[in-house]
C-alpha cells in the first residue's frame, strides 16, 4: 500500500479535496435555503413571505451580472475566501 496521509488527501478520482466552501458556494447554498425556506413560509402561514423570496431572486441576478451581492461581502468580512484566493493561495 501507498503512503497513507496521500490517500486522505486526495478525494473523488484522486483529485485534491479542497480545504472549506468558497464564498460562490456559500451564497449559492444560503440562496437556495432561503428560497425554499420563504416559499414554504408564503405558502403555509402569508404570501407576504414572497416578498423576501423575491428579493433573495434579486440578490442571486445581482451576483450574476455582476459578480458581488451584500452576502458575499458579508461572507468576505467573515473570513470565507473567494475562488480566486483559495486559487492563488492568498489569505484573507
Amino acid at each position: 500500500m501507498t503512503d497513507q496521509p496521500d490517500l486522505i488527501q486526495r478525494g473523488v478520482f484522486g483529485m485534491p479535496r479542497p480545504q472549506g466552501w468558497t464564498i460562490e458556494r456559500v451564497v449559492s447554498l444560503m440562496a437556495g435555503s432561503m428560497i425554499l425556506a420563504t416559499l414554504t413560509l408564503g405558502h403555509t402561514r402569508s404570501p407576504r413571505w414572497r416578498i423576501l423570496t423575491g428579493f433573495v431572486g434579486a440578490n442571486l441576478l445581482l451576483d450574476a451580472a455582476v459578480g458581488w451581492c451584500p452576502t458575499s461581502l458579508l461572507l468576505h468580512r467573515l473570513g470565507v475566501p473567494t475562488a480566486a484566493e483559495r486559487a492563488s493561495g492568498a489569505s484573507v
